[in-house]
């Protein structure tokens, strides 16, 4: 029994994460439906508050991700009482931002969590009332649009990276078939920190291979004038990838950007030697192809089970260089 006194009409967590698609859909339409004749409310004005609470014009504009977050938002409504959807169905208007080269493009959502989960881009957990967020998705190439993310890769990842926040924008530049990777003055810094942390690492097979020194004096240059963005060619990354596999253990890398690096290890190599004999006659040598390499990984990990690739917000500039702020 609710505090309605009905039975519950919304779906319990894992029948709502089991859903998607058009059943998913169908769900989201019934639960509003279910919810406004248990509270007393228009449907339609209460489809206005979830509009709103998404910040989109039509429910048929939502996508997965936003609908299993409002179906878990109508099912605490209905918990809760007649008075507390007005509350709950109200989005977060005002996000302050990083100025200057760390700053991200302004959300399309901001909201609190409805329940713990972990974070689309970096996997970190976050509990119910922490503010959640999805970014806007403009991108004409067809990238998969990420899903709610935590405080921190909503707003300052860029601002104040971790070192697997660098490694994340490396896989997914790279994932999307780009030219190189940008990185601005901030993730430079994070890297110039990161290399020379193990000075015999100069020595190693892929930097003796591909030395880094230039890399390094770009780096600091980079972190030294702030720059929007600075670009390493795609071999140059998997030159960074590389020798950054085989520094020994240190107290500034986490678990996490342990975890997050021996992924991006794995995935290269996949994408390159296709252990699961991907046919390039399909799928091609594109991104399609390096989705379906990770799809049939033989090893799972974090990032082939988040899938992408994702949008790739870089500064913007103007002709002569210097950086644009973002709306």
């Amino acid at each position: 029994m609710t505090l309605f006194g009905v039975e519950h009409v919304l779906p319990r967590d894992q029948e709502t994460d089991a859903l998607a698609g058009t059943a998913l859909r169908e769900q989201a339409n019934q639960a509003v439906d279910a919810l406004s004749a248990a509270v007393g409310e228009d449907p339609q004005t209460l489809y206005g508050r979830v509009l709103k609470l998404l910040n989109l014009p039509r429910l048929s504009d939502a996508d997965d991700h936003d609908l299993r977050e409002i179906l878990r938002e109508l099912r605490t409504c209905e918990q809760e009482g007649r008075r507390a959807y007005r509350a709950r169905l109200r989005r977060v208007t005002r996000v302050p931002r990083p100025g200057g080269i760390g700053r991200l493009p302004r959300p399309r959502s901001v909201k609190p969590a409805s329940a713990p989960a972990t974070c689309a881009l970096c996997g970190d957990g976050y509990i119910a009332g922490e503010l959640i967020g999805r970014t806007q998705f403009t991108e004409e190439l067809p990238y998969v649009p990420i899903g709610w993310l935590c405080w921190h890769c909503l707003v300052q990842r860029r601002e104040q990276p971790r070192r697997r926040d660098v490694l994340l924008r490396v896989f997914h530049a790279l994932f999307a078939g780009m030219e190189g990777v940008g990185l601005n003055g901030h993730e430079c810094g994070v890297l110039l920190d990161w290399l020379p942390e193990e000075p015999a690492l100069a020595n190693s097979k892929p930097w003796t291979a591909d030395p880094l020194e230039n890399t390094l004096v770009r780096l600091r240059n980079s972190a030294a004038d702030a720059n929007p963005a600075t670009w390493l060619s795609a071999q140059t990354a998997h030159t960074v990838i590389a020798v950054l596999q085989e520094a020994p253990a240190s107290p500034h890398t986490t678990l996490q950007d342990s975890e997050t690096l021996e992924a991006l290890v794995q995935h290269l190599a996949e994408w390159e030697t296709n252990p699961a004999d991907v046919r390039r006659a399909q799928y091609g040598t594109g991104w399609r192809y390096r989705e379906r390499v990770l799809q049939l990984t033989a090893h799972p990990t974090a990032l082939s089970e988040r899938g992408g690739p994702f949008h790739l917000f870089q500064c913007r500039v103007n002709p002569s260089g210097q950086l644009v702020e973002t709306d």
